[in-house]
């Protein structure tokens, strides 16, 4: 081959390479795997509370009937979307029309709120990775000291529920920590807000640390190892929980609990599962086995873990499950009130089960990015990309997908019938985020790790007392 045949293939190669270039450029090829990210939500419809008269000695008496408490009439919500790079470019949209209600180009750690009506159907499109919060009533007040405590968990930078970087609003009472931090590795923490205030910890494998943060403020989350956060407690809101693994099915799953339950209220963590599986149940804070229970094939179990003061629990399975807290709607005993809106994503075919409440108005929203099958039971309904449908659901269901897609719960007890939602926050994952899973050796979790110090002295003191006793017994055998 001669030098003017190399040099022939050389521009050969530079024109190709050019066209090749144009063409992508013409075309939106874009460098990045993901060029946006999409949220997508819905704004409840009922954003009050009716509440049932009460007696003249002020108990409550479900049969004189309910009235409207006006003070908790919201007409509308907002979305806090909080940047987590520099110059994020992000769009509101309303959907099915798709019509732009707002745009903002954000910096670092900035925040930005969207007012919605009741009923809207949205979706926020960004080029790079945000914090999508939705809360119900108005924008924060500038000198707003507290707001709702979103009963939901945060994702990381990068869209995943397990993580080491994590930027978000806070928003919680005044006398409270309701924000819970568990480590899946050991991890020194930092804590930074938005003025620049730090705070540092550490967690080694399988702790857990409760945080009070202010209200609107963005907080950024920092650790050396793999965390999930969490933010409300066990109680009237329900809540799907991720795993340690990344999605919504899987085999170590961390939150909060309680100290105490009620026997009669039809509340609980359901655990539901594909196959015959084994579950245990752990305090997180002293590592003591609260309970063990089998699950089986294509069915759900209800159960109320005790856990310590600190109340937080680890459930671990030998087959993969989906773990959520439901409060199913009942009213009783003595009105007992139980609502929620929550998410949870479906990996392309990951059968998913999952289970709604029985006695509440249910409606379940399923969004998708791309045309998608979606399977619920035996029933196959299709999805256009960029939209959504509508279904009602209770009990335990089957749901799986050929693409992403993401699934809201939006549920109201069914007495009285024109009951609606009191308030809520959740956090909205993005849909592209949804296939990213966690390649970590989660640590196994050791009885009686973390057991206090007069938890210690009272085994030592009774070993030694069995010590003394054994060898007295002894000592008078022989002398007999």
């Amino acid at each position: 081959m001669t030098i003017k045949d190399d040099l022939r293939i050389n521009d050969l190669f530079k024109s190709f390479l050019i066209l090749f270039l144009t063409a992508g450029f013409l075309a939106g090829i874009s460098v990045n795997c993901i060029d946006e990210y999409v949220y997508y939500g819905v704004i409840p419809s009922r954003l009050y509370l009716y509440r049932p008269y009460q007696t003249t000695h002020g108990s409550v008496d479900i049969t004189k009937g309910w009235y409207l408490d006006k003070g908790s009439v919201q007409n509308s919500s907002f979305i806090a979307i909080v940047a987590s790079k520099e110059n994020t470019h992000v769009k509101v949209y309303t959907l099915p029309e798709k019509r732009i209600v707002s745009e903002a180009l954000l910096d670092f750690m900035e925040s930005h709120f969207v007012q919605l009506p009741n009923g809207t159907i949205f979706k926020v499109v960004s080029d790079k990775p945000v914090t999508v919060l939705v809360f119900s009533g108005k924008n924060p007040e500038p000198d707003a000291f507290e707001g709702i405590t979103p009963n939901t968990f945060y994702l990381d930078v990068d869209g995943s529920y397990v993580g080491r970087d994590f930027i978000f609003m806070a928003s919680q009472g005044l006398a409270e920590q309701p924000y819970h931090i568990f480590s899946l590795e050991p991890a020194e923490v930092t804590v930074i807000r938005d003025d620049g205030t730090k705070q540092s910890f550490r967690l080694n494998a399988n702790e857990h640390k409760a945080l009070s943060l202010k209200a609107f403020r963005v907080y950024q989350i920092k650790s050396t190892g793999n965390i999930m956060i969490q933010s409300g407690g066990v109680g009237g809101r329900s809540f799907f929980i991720p795993s340690a693994e990344g999605g919504f099915v899987g085999r170590r799953f961390c939150s909060a609990s309680r100290t105490s339950w009620d026997t009669i209220t039809q509340y609980g963590f359901r655990i539901s599962s594909l196959h015959d599986t084994n579950v245990k149940i752990w305090d997180l804070q002293y590592k003591r086995l609260i309970e063990e229970l089998k699950v089986k094939a294509g069915e759900t179990v209800s159960v109320k873990p005790k856990a310590a003061d600190q109340a937080v629990i680890a459930v671990e399975s030998d087959k993969p499950v989906t773990v959520e807290f439901i409060h199913d709607g009942d009213i009783m005993p003595l009105w007992s009130y139980g609502a929620g809106v929550s998410y949870v994503f479906i990996r392309p075919n990951e059968e998913t089960p999952l289970y709604f409440p029985t006695n509440s108005t249910v409606e379940v929203y399923v969004f998708a990015y791309e045309d998608t099958l979606v399977q619920i039971d035996d029933l196959v309904l299709e999805t256009k990309a960029d939209s959504y449908i509508q279904v009602s659901l209770q009990g335990s269901h089957k749901i799986s997908s050929d693409k992403n897609i993401i699934v809201e719960m939006i549920h109201w007890p069914l007495i009285p019938p024109v009951q609606g939602i009191q308030s809520f926050g959740v956090v909205a994952p993005p849909i592209q985020a949804v296939s990213k899973s966690t390649n970590i050796a989660l640590t196994p979790i050791v009885t009686g790790q973390n057991l206090p110090l007069n938890a210690l002295w009272i085994i030592c003191v009774a070993s030694f007392l069995i010590a003394a006793g054994f060898i007295f017994l002894r000592h008078r055998s022989r002398k007999g």
